[in-house]
């Protein structure tokens, strides 16, 4: 009767915790859907406009620099899309059906938190190089007073845009020293319970 009650005490501890880890979970894929949203709506910008053909007469170093922008933008939004497909599917899918029951919860939330740095790099990249390459696309689709018009309100909002992602990582990004998890490392003991069904 006792082993009944000390495993429920047990369970209740594992199961607390990993209710914390799910906020966590939920966290981290919501902060990837709305990555994946957003770099779909400028992979579309960007490839509708790679699919615009240049005129004959445009320079050949713009008209490189335009395109690989623009190549740059869908790519790097399209990456940003996938990557965040495969993570929320998968890293839901090991934390529910892991095979190693808590600790696959720990491994999945574990994954999503490293991989969010790189694939919110990519995302940013995509949204630099579109806003570049548009400023290009000025130069080749209008004449020059007018490209320079417009070139220096993009300059404007490109070198905007880069100073507010900059001031909002240094004010709300947390370091990794700084930040702290649901993860009970005294608790560690007690997440080698097992799949009853593999017992």
């Amino acid at each position: 009767m006792l082993q009944v009650y000390k495993n429920d005490a047990v369970t209740t501890l594992v199961r607390a915790q990993l209710e914390i880890r799910e906020m966590e979970l939920d966290w981290y894929c919501m902060n990837y859907d709305t990555m994946a949203l957003q770099a779909a709506m400028f992979a579309g910008f960007s490839f509708e406009q790679i699919t615009e053909p240049v005129p004959q007469d445009t320079n050949t170093t713009l008209e490189v620099a335009y395109l690989l922008l623009t190549c740059l933008g869908l790519g790097f939004n399209m990456c940003v899309c996938v990557s965040c497909v495969f993570c929320c599917i998968f890293g839901k899918g090991l934390a529910l059906r892991g095979p190693q029951g808590p600790r696959s919860v720990h491994v999945a939330v574990d994954n999503l938190e490293a991989e969010q740095k790189t694939i919110f790099t990519y995302f940013v990249l995509g949204i630099l190089a579109y806003l570049v390459s548009n400023i290009a696309k000025m130069w080749i689709y209008y004449p020059t007073r007018i490209a320079f018009t417009v070139s220096l309100p993009l300059l404007t909002f490109f070198a905007a845009t880069l100073y507010y992602v900059l001031l909002l990582m240094d004010n709300l990004v947390l370091d990794d020293s700084s930040r702290s998890t649901g993860r009970f490392h005294l608790w560690e003991p007690y997440s080698n319970l097992r799949d009853l069904d593999q017992s």
